[in-house]
């Protein structure tokens, strides 16, 4: 852990990430040097009907939170934190498209526009000793490029084969062999992989540090 003041203020705190994903777990201690806290799934039931995908995103994480907050009673200071994040494409929301054929069209959307936006909202709550709760928030945007090289196609046919992608925002996953679709990357890496670690970090700081 890193000798910095917000590590020894955060051990004061009971520490819950309200999330099942292995990926947020592993940056949160492998990349924040988080490794005390405790996973508490949302019930949030994510449906918003937004259509702008940074609004979405956006109420998306702090209603996860807020259900957290709504389903648990806190008899110690708590940081609760919640994340959500989301491809877009020609500023339209891409889900998990769970069909090759709907993975397809993914796909076919990006080779059309090549630019393909990550977007992660981080929401964080401190619950006092007092049971006052205090919201800090932001957002991250990572953007991809599609790699529409000579051969993209078959790349794009065997990737889709393979199934990886199938049940993810976007229709690919990064951090394996879905970083074959795109030949740059501008933003923060950890944002596309599901938590972006300097906002994290900073939030967290402006929660603590005062």
């Amino acid at each position: 852990m890193l000798n910095h003041p917000l590590y020894k203020q955060l051990s004061g705190y009971q520490i819950i990430l309200g999330s099942k994903s292995p990926r947020r777990q592993e940056i949160l201690r492998n990349n924040l040097g988080i490794d005390n806290f405790t996973i508490v799934e949302s019930n949030f039931a994510e449906d918003l009907v937004i259509d702008d995908p940074l609004e979405y995103v956006t109420a998306t994480s702090h209603h996860k939170a807020k259900a957290i907050l709504n389903q648990n009673k806190f008899d110690e200071p708590t940081i609760v934190i919640t994340c959500d994040t989301i491809v877009s494409c020609n500023n339209h929301i891409l889900e998990k498209p769970m069909t090759k054929e709907k993975q397809q069209e993914f796909f076919q959307i990006y080779k059309q526009y090549k630019e393909v936006q990550v977007i992660s909202a981080v929401t964080i709550f401190k619950i006092d000793k007092d049971g006052k709760a205090s919201e800090y928030a932001d957002q991250c945007t990572s953007t991809l490029s599609f790699n529409d090289h000579e051969g993209a196609d078959d790349l794009v046919n065997a990737y889709i084969d393979s199934e990886e992608g199938l049940d993810v925002a976007g229709g690919f996953r990064f951090q394996e062999f879905g970083s074959l679709l795109f030949n740059s990357l501008q933003g923060d890496y950890f944002n596309v992989v599901g938590l972006p670690v300097s906002i994290t970090f900073e939030l967290l700081s402006r929660a603590v540090l005062v």
